[in-house]
């Protein structure tokens, strides 16, 4: 393999650079539509044949021309030099250096983190509607319609953005700020993820909590006697033998007042 193969994330940024500058006389999302993830592609190429598999810039350039039934170059070439080049060519050299990061586990890491992706698309949606209930202050129940339908609002915009549909694709190939607001979107969904996991237990746990209070824990009565807790609606006195002492009463800590003996109350 050759040595250059090192500094993969560099040099094929920079191929693709190169092979962009063949295609500058195109429209720039004609352009980015043929070279979308080409580093990623040639870098498993590079991979597999080694250096040698790359053509120079131009064949490959002519030959993506071709497989997409388009004509020859017209005019000069030119390499895009722009702020907004660079930063897609530094996310794309991080995207090459993901993949090849995950491919040097053992097992097929990428494939398991691929098929976990829809996953991930509720869960940042889920962290979007939990974040909105912080910023309005509100607390939602499972019977809130009005906070449901966000939910599926949430949800379906999130799994849209990760299928690239709606048009996401084509934006994110021409706009590298669409690109960094994604980007920026799903950091900041996974520094929410655990403030957003630990309301919804609190959530739960008080929802538990109101449900024991008021189903399960009687409501506290004045007139009614408690014992470790519990009512004592009906009192009987007894002697030392164990009979029952007809019409004897109880009397409270002071003396000077029985306790009700059949308390209705309860």
């Amino acid at each position: 393999m050759n040595d250059t193969l090192h500094l993969s994330e560099v040099d094929l940024v920079r191929y693709v650079g190169d092979v962009r500058a063949q295609l500058a006389d195109l429209p720039a999302e004609v352009v980015e539509e043929l070279t979308e993830g080409l580093a990623a592609d040639l870098a498993e190429l590079v991979e597999e044949r080694g250096s040698e598999a790359l053509s120079s810039p131009e064949e490959y350039a002519a030959e993506l021309r071709a497989a997409a039934g388009l004509g020859q170059r017209a005019g000069r070439p030119r390499r895009e030099w722009g702020l907004s080049r660079a930063a897609m060519d530094a996310m794309d050299a991080a995207h090459v250096h993901w993949d090849r990061l995950l491919d040097a586990f053992p097992g097929d890491v990428r494939g398991f983190i691929t098929v976990l992706q829809p996953v991930w698309w509720v869960v940042r949606a889920w962290v979007a509607w939990m974040v909105a209930q912080d910023v309005t202050g509100a607390t939602v129940g499972f019977a809130d319609g009005s906070w449901l339908i966000a939910l599926g609002v949430c949800v379906v915009v999130s799994v849209q953005l990760g299928r690239r549909a709606w048009g996401v694709a084509r934006l994110l190939r021409a706009s590298v700020l669409a690109r960094l607001a994604l980007v920026v979107l799903n950091v900041f969904a996974v520094a929410m993820l655990p403030g957003a996991a630990d309301r919804a237990a609190y959530r739960i746990a008080e929802d538990r909590a109101w449900v024991y209070v008021n189903d399960v824990v009687p409501a506290y009565n004045e007139s009614v006697v408690t014992y470790e807790g519990r009512q004592a609606c009906v009192l009987h006195v007894f002697d030392a033998d164990g009979e029952r002492v007809k019409g004897g009463y109880v009397w409270d800590a002071s003396g000077q007042r029985k306790l009700p003996m059949n308390n209705r109350s309860c």
